[in-house]
């Protein structure tokens, strides 16, 4: 047979092992064997699943390595250890984030290429967040998923820049605050404030961490002399990411610094082009350049100074007020 042919139709449905991963997440699967092996007639008792259905599942995990079994008895690997919620390297939520909605999103993309419209605009009238605000649960799986990949992203971020410059640093959209805390752990003598919605805040337990509930398209609070704004620009078009950044350079005072950390396309070897399908599906938006979001920044009177790269994808954009 041709290969291109073999190729094309191996690529159809390479959703499928994604998606069976994905619902042992979310019946709780990989949780149930965290604490040892069972077998398929006990699992099935545990979880209430249809015995029969729940065999084609189990193989199927067992063939793509998210589990082994000995004696009719099922176990956790390596991989779906990491995809258990008391895992302290968790990345179940992550797993997670591509289902539901994601794949709505991009079952709509012949209309989105049509209009230019999100999913959530075409069919709920209602931007993505403004969707997730409507449910406490979607939006705390959100936020978990984001600090999941938080994790690894920012485990450099505190050696990379001179942070005991600032007296006072503000993580403007921070989320959970996997950033922001991590900089008062290495810093504990430098104010550190997260700010972000307040059903958002309301959810970190951080003591040390000074919490501000609010939007970032209102003027936010000027008690920072410097604010970090990490993978925010990214959801949201041009014209809202100006209406962020001016918040951002009204808040700080003169001299005041803006970290802004995000994927620049220019700037690595990794093709973009599907995450910003990705983000034109869901909010609208797109992955940019480095000059891009250089200029978003000196749209708003921002001041570049340099960049310095954080991660294999990640790079952070200094600009001074």
């Amino acid at each position: 047979m041709d290969n291109s042919r073999i190729f094309l139709k191996s690529i159809f449905t390479e959703h499928w092992k994604y998606m069976a991963i994905a619902s042992a997440c979310k019946i709780g699967l990989f949780d149930c064997l965290y604490v040892g092996a069972l077998s398929c007639n006990e699992i099935s008792c545990a979880l209430n699943l249809n015995k029969k259905a729940l065999q084609f599942l189990l193989s199927a995990l067992c063939n793509a390595k998210f589990l082994s079994v000995k004696n009719e008895n099922y176990q956790l690997t390596e991989l779906s250890e990491l995809l258990t919620e008391c895992h302290p390297e968790t990345l179940k939520y992550a797993c997670l984030n591509w289902s539901g909605e994601h794949l709505n999103a991009w079952q709509d993309l012949p209309q989105v290429l049509a209009n230019g419209k999100s999913y959530f605009e075409n069919n709920l009238g209602t931007g993505f967040f403004d969707y997730l605000c409507k449910s406490p649960k979607k939006l705390h799986h959100y936020h978990l998923a984001m600090s999941e990949y938080a994790k690894d992203d920012y485990k450099e971020l505190p050696q990379l820049i001179d942070w005991l410059q600032h007296k006072s640093i503000m993580d403007v959209g921070g989320g959970y605050g996997a950033c922001i805390d991590l900089m008062q752990k290495h810093y504990p003598q430098i104010n550190c404030y997260l700010f972000d919605l307040p059903d958002v805040v309301n959810q970190v337990v951080n003591s040390c961490i000074k919490k501000i509930g609010g939007n970032f398209f209102e003027p936010l609070p000027r008690i920072a002399e410097a604010i970090i704004v990490s993978r925010v620009i990214h959801d949201w078009s041009n014209d809202k990411a100006l209406i962020i950044l001016k918040n951002c350079y009204n808040a700080l005072p003169t001299s005041g610094v803006l970290y802004l950390i995000e994927n620049c396309s220019d700037l690595i070897d990794i093709d973009l082009s599907l995450l910003s399908l990705n983000m034109l599906v869901m909010c609208e938006s797109h992955e940019r350049t480095s000059e891009q979001y250089k200029l978003l920044c000196q749209n708003v009177n921002f001041i570049f100074e340099t960049q310095i790269k954080l991660n294999a994808l990640q790079t952070i954009l200094i600009f001074r007020k």
